[in-house]
């Protein structure tokens, strides 16, 4: 179950945060749970994944100190629907793959 949090909370417990905007990754961050989101005047702000320590922030309204851009995200979303929609690959093994191709990701993203 997700809690409700702020954005000054969130920059203040990460020291490394990646914006992502609405549905950008969606299918790298299929098989993740947010562990909170954001909200604002008009309702859901975004979700906040906690990927080993590292803040995902996606939504209507993300923040955050790195911002892979779109077409970043599209090569990393392309590699991760190649595996999840590869229904030869069982389950377990997907989930490991995109875990892996999620942390390549938050990688080439920080590293800068």
């Amino acid at each position: 179950m997700k809690y409700k949090t702020t954005k000054s909370a969130v920059l203040n417990g990460y020291s490394k945060t990646v914006k992502i905007g609405y549905c950008n990754l969606q299918t790298l961050l299929a098989y993740e749970n947010p562990v909170a989101y954001t909200a604002r005047r008009e309702g859901w702000g975004a979700d906040i994944y906690d990927v080993d320590g590292v803040a995902i922030i996606t939504g209507y309204a993300p923040f955050g100190k790195f911002d892979p851009g779109r077409d970043l995200c599209k090569k990393y979303e392309s590699k991760a629907e190649k595996i999840r929609y590869d229904y030869t690959i069982p389950y377990d093994k997907q989930r490991k793959k995109l875990r892996k191709l999620l942390e390549r990701f938050i990688e080439e993203v920080t590293e800068n």
